[in-house]
Order: C-alpha cells, then structure tokens, then sequence
C-alpha cells in the first residue's frame, strides 16, 4: 500500500514538472525597446483608449493603455506644442496642461502580400493582435520616431476594421 502511495506521489511530482515546463516556454516577451526611456521618473503622465469597431461600425472593443515609455528628445515636445490645450491648472509646485491626440487607423480588406506568421496566412482573411499600442509621429523629412508606448491586453484586427486611440498627455513643467 505504501509502496502505490510513493508511485502515485512521485507521478503527480512529474506531471507538475511537465506542466510548469510547458507553460514557461510558451511566454514570449519582446525587450526591445530602442531608445525609449522609462516613463514614470519624466514630466508626463500618458494613456490611451483604443476603441475597436468592425466593417459595419458596430463596437467591438475599448482597450486602455497606459504609457510606461516615451522618447526624451526635442521633437517629443516640439509635437506635443502643436497640439490644442484642453486644460491648464496647477498641481503643488508644477503647472500641468491637458492635450488629446486622435489616431485613426484603418485595416486594409486584402494585404498586398502574405505573411509568414500567425495571422496573416491568407491575404483576405488575416487578422492580429496588438499587444502594445504606441504614438508615433512623421517629421517634415519623412523620418518615423515612436514617442509614447505602452502595454495593453491583446485585441485581434480584422480586415476593414477601425481603430480609434484616443491619447491623453498630461504634461508638467
């Protein structure tokens, strides 16, 4: 009777084994993060809600994200002085102001090529999943820079869907 007790023990110890072994290789983190440096020690406060609709307008989603990385260079704030002020005030020692920025994205029906990922094996039934939702900007030379970033829970695109991410940037002096 011991002798089954011990078997049964030692069965359950390989299948906890297993189980944790498999579940530990299917993460998958992307470290890259460029030259975008940590958020919360910076004169912003930065979030978004993306709000997914399909082909037929109908809601399909809201997803919030909070910025946790953003680009220390001039052209982050050269930027953020085009957009309009919504508010102003005061908080302690600081002056902050409020400013909104609207990104609209649109997803193609079919994609001019295929893929070779999970998601895009079909050029007219493809889909993905955004799990980091960024704020990028085009300067008057063509050149992208990506100023905000942050992680969120993943959402799938499909073709002719609509994506509206609504940023809010808090900026203190």
């Amino acid at each position: 009777m011991k002798k089954n007790v011990y078997l049964a023990i030692i069965g359950f110890s390989l299948v906890s084994l297993f189980t944790v072994g498999a579940s530990a290789q299917s993460l998958n983190i992307d470290v890259n993060v460029g030259e975008l440096k940590e958020i919360d020690d910076s004169n912003y406060k930065v979030q978004a809600y993306s709000v997914l609709r399909n082909s037929d307008g109908e809601l399909i989603s809201v997803v919030k994200t909070v910025a946790t990385r953003y680009f220390d260079e001039p052209i982050t704030s050269q930027f953020l002085d085009m957009l309009p002020v919504l508010k102003k005030g005061s908080m302690g020692d600081k002056n902050v102001e409020m400013l909104q920025s609207i990104v609209n994205s649109n997803y193609e029906k079919c994609y001019p090529e295929s893929y070779t990922v999970l998601g895009y094996e079909q050029q007219c039934l493809s889909h993905h999943r955004a799990t980091a939702t960024s704020l990028s900007i085009t300067d008057n030379q063509g050149e992208n820079y990506e100023i905000f970033r942050g992680l969120n829970h993943s959402y799938v695109i499909k073709p002719d869907d609509v994506v509206s991410t609504y940023w809010t940037i808090i900026r203190s002096d």
